[in-house]
């Protein structure tokens, strides 16, 4: 097959049809970036100087937007517009979020952690919450220069245009409740875990809406983000989700389907095997991360079964492989990984989750240019 734009790339795979070769994302889609740290080494590695200058530093997230040096390098297939997440700076060191959560980091700097959420520690009424400040989905400063950007990307550029959406109705949940109150809330008090969840999506749908009135015509993948799994199971049993948070993120991809065409890509850490199905039903296209060391994550398994309507963006291990392995065991793991998702396309290939400031820039590049090595068909 001739060489395609980077655009048609995506898009073929995410039809399941075979590219060119494999697509491959850094930093554009959800939870693809990297570690400052990481970054840092990456640029000096490749001798990029002021041109590897990061284009963007999410410092709560300790995370860098790669310079465009870096993605042209990498030949990334991907370029990422995301919507603005206002806080209110308390100290160098703490903020609070829209939804009313307190953050904080070492004074030593790092990453910001949660704390505490406004009704964490206290039983709230149904009249409390209905007079709680919830996040204004449709705030003009969270969509400055989105259309103008996504526009730029669309029609002067070849790449594949990924919308990122900011918040996830289980996330915001348990920030605003506290995560083990909020999975207890499920079972014995389903009517504010709903109550909730209902507010939740609210802001969501309606911030999606605000933002895709906008550049609805423009991106090609949308990505909305949450975790329901930790390494050996998921959060809750899957009738617990099926009956009660399904339907919620089922509002969130109906809210995307109605304004745009693009992919519908779903973020979702852990081992939730057991609620992909159910994912798929509700109209998801693509999961990412596809965190394969997690209990019954294996690739090959994944593609069997689900690759017929799901798509897969991710899955380069960063729980061993990447932190731990040399460029070698990467190399094996981007074949085997390309091996089990890139039959009749399907596959983007990227890491699972961010690259954290201990993954050295060998086993980077190792990634990337193996990457292009075994992901031609």
């Amino acid at each position: 097959m001739s060489s395609m734009t980077h655009r048609e790339r995506v898009m073929t795979a995410l039809n399941h049809e075979e590219p060119d070769r494999v697509p491959c994302d850094l930093g554009q889609g959800l939870a693809s970036g990297i570690n400052t740290k990481a970054y840092a080494r990456l640029v000096e590695h490749l001798g990029l100087g002021d041109e590897g200058r990061a284009a963007e530093i999410d410092d709560r997230n300790q995370i860098a937007m790669p310079s465009e040096a870096v993605l042209q390098r990498f030949d990334v297939d991907v370029r990422g517009v995301y919507i603005g997440r206002p806080v209110t700076e308390l100290t160098q060191n703490s903020y609070r979020d829209e939804w009313g959560v307190f953050w904080t980091r070492p004074e030593s700097g790092g990453h910001f952690i949660f704390q505490e959420g406004p009704f964490q520690k206290k039983e709230p009424t149904l009249a409390e919450l209905e007079k709680y400040p919830w996040p204004e989905p449709r705030l003009p400063h969270r969509i400055e220069g989105l259309k103008e950007r996504a526009k730029q990307l669309h029609e002067e550029t070849d790449y594949a245009v990924f919308l990122r959406l900011p918040y996830g109705i289980v996330w915001d949940c348990q920030r605003v409740r506290g995560f083990g109150q909020w999975l207890e809330d499920l079972v014995v008090n389903p009517v504010l875990a709903e109550a909730l969840m209902d507010y939740s999506a609210m802001v969501n749908v309606g911030i999606t809406e605000y933002a895709l009135e906008e550049v609805g015509e423009y991106v090609d993948i949308v990505g909305f983000p949450d975790d329901l799994g930790f390494q050996d199971r998921p959060f809750m049993r899957p009738e617990v989700y099926r009956k009660m948070v399904k339907p919620y993120h089922g509002r969130v991809v109906d809210a995307i389907k109605r304004n745009t065409d693009a992919n519908v890509l779903m973020h979702n850490d852990g081992a939730i095997y057991p609620m992909i199905q159910d994912y798929i039903d509700i109209g998801v296209e693509v999961l990412n991360p596809v965190q394969v060391s997690a209990a019954n994550m294996d690739s090959r398994r994944l593609k069997e079964e689900f690759g017929k309507d799901l798509s897969f963006w991710g899955a380069i291990d960063t729980g061993e492989v990447l932190p731990l392995g040399t460029p070698e065991d990467v190399r094996a793991e981007v074949k085997t990984r390309i091996d089990d998702l890139g039959p009749s396309g399907g596959y983007v290939l990227a890491s699972v989750h961010n690259i954290q400031a201990e993954i050295t820039a060998e086993n980077i590049v190792a990634m990337f240019d193996s990457g292009k090595e075994y992901g031609r068909y």
